[in-house]
């Protein structure tokens, strides 16, 4: 059988171009970590707009108080190497355990080119916890994968509307590969089940013209490790993941890939994950097959 290209299977994907300026961003759970530092990013490298969404609308002000309103410092500036580029950031309320939030923040975002799902859960709960492993996976379940499934589903429709470069990213984590410690069971099966979804999406996503990124970091130091010093202590800043991202989307020729790798130890596990990767997810071959 021969091989069919991303390109030739879903024809109305098209790069994103070169630069992201201009574009307009909603980041989940972005009042700190990751979610901050994709924020923060974005701002960087010249996003028009970004939709802070977090459960305190409050911390998020707190946070990008500089960029609240759309800046006009400095117009007066004739030197245009010397004029800051500002962008609009605008917190919303959002709980993804709350479907009306999810709802409420798709009839605001209208004009949204990226949506990050960044927000999500980790408890420290084993497999052998009774009762309290199976309270601590169903809300795990409720914010990591039931939360990204209803988030999809109500921004699908703009991403559609965006000429072939709108762009989902899901976070999942290298817990959704493979759980590497007892006690991150629960979470690295619901992060296993949003990677599916993710794979899913991939596929249905694609055909309406729309970008699906998956992201696995490794340890980010951030607070979901801050009760481990050790780790701590060695993992990579949170904007090592951000700046992949966009790294990794920008480009004139090539579209955004669909596995995303942004740390060293995370790109051992994609070094390992490579053929698989290959086969099932670049050329289509469901059980492998050569």
């Amino acid at each position: 059988m021969e091989d069919t290209t991303r390109e030739e299977k879903y024809p109305l994907l098209q790069p994103i171009g070169d630069s992201i300026e201009g574009k307009v961003v909603l980041v989940t759970g972005a009042n700190r970590g990751i979610g901050k530092a994709f924020v923060d990013s974005f701002l960087d490298h010249g996003v028009s707009k970004v939709y802070a969404a977090c459960r305190s609308v409050e911390s998020a002000e707190n946070a990008f108080h500089d960029h609240l309103e759309a800046s006009t410092q400095n117009t007066e500036s004739t030197d245009e190497k010397e004029t800051p580029k500002f962008g609009i950031v605008v917190p919303l309320r959002l709980d993804l355990g709350d479907p009306e939030t999810i709802l409420e923040i798709a009839r605001i975002a209208t004009d949204v080119d990226i949506v990050v799902n960044n927000a999500g859960v980790l408890t420290r709960t084993t497999a052998l916890e009774g009762e309290t492993a199976v309270h601590n996976l169903q809300h795990e379940m409720e914010i990591n994968v039931y939360g990204f499934l209803r988030l999809a589903n109500a921004f699908a429709p703009l991403l559609e509307t965006r000429g072939g470069k709108g762009i989902l990213v899901q976070i999942n984590s290298v817990a959704s590969m493979r759980c590497a410690v007892a006690n991150a069971s629960t979470y690295s099966a619901s992060k296993a089940a949003s990677f599916s979804i993710t794979q899913a999406l991939r596929g249905q996503l694609g055909a309406i013209g729309v970008h699906v990124v998956s992201v696995h970091p490794g340890p980010i130091n951030t607070d979901m490790i801050a009760d481990v010093p050790a780790l701590a202590a060695i993992a990579p800043r949170a904007a090592t993941v951000a700046e992949s991202l966009i790294d990794s989307i920008r480009s004139s020729t090539n579209l955004p890939p669909f596995l995303l790798f942004p740390d060293q130890k995370a790109k051992g596990l994609g070094k390992a994950y490579q053929s698989y990767a290959k086969l099932v997810f670049e050329e289509g071959k469901a059980y492998g097959e050569e």
